[in-house]
């Protein structure tokens, strides 16, 4: 049976202690980055902007974004697919206090001695945890 794939366009939010800001869905184990499916028309690059917006209340813009490339990894959320995710990094100017929207239940911020207390996404585990672990 062949997989399906989705594209999705997500973040590796940082702020300046270097924490790794973290999303979990409503209903689900798993923690990821923030971020989803563009709607019609939408570039990768407008998708990020509205969806950290819609989930996290952070306004970004075009110019704090840059783009880290594409990864597929097993989508942990739908079964029999394959998550292609478009990453982009930011760096935010300060510490902020996330409150979770949209379909988040919770969101935390994790540092480099704390995230493998969670249950990571494989495309944040894979792709962004060994960048992040870099800096």
């Amino acid at each position: 049976m062949k997989k399906q794939r989705i594209e999705i366009c997500a973040a590796m939010v940082l702020n300046p202690a270097k924490q790794l800001l973290l999303v979990r869905k409503k209903g689900s184990l798993y923690y990821q980055l923030p971020g989803g499916k563009a709607e019609e028309g939408e570039t990768s690059v407008k998708t990020v902007i509205r969806e950290i917006e819609e989930e996290t209340g952070l306004r970004v813009s075009v110019e704090e974004l840059l783009f880290l490339g594409t990864h597929e990894a097993e989508a942990v959320n739908e079964a029999n697919t394959v998550v292609a995710g478009h990453v982009f990094k930011i760096i935010l100017p300060e510490i902020k206090e996330i409150c979770p929207q949209a379909e988040l239940e919770e969101a935390v911020w994790v540092d480099q001695l704390n995230y493998k207390e969670y249950k990571l996404a494989h495309l944040a585990e894979e792709f962004v945890v060994t960048r992040w672990l870099q800096l």
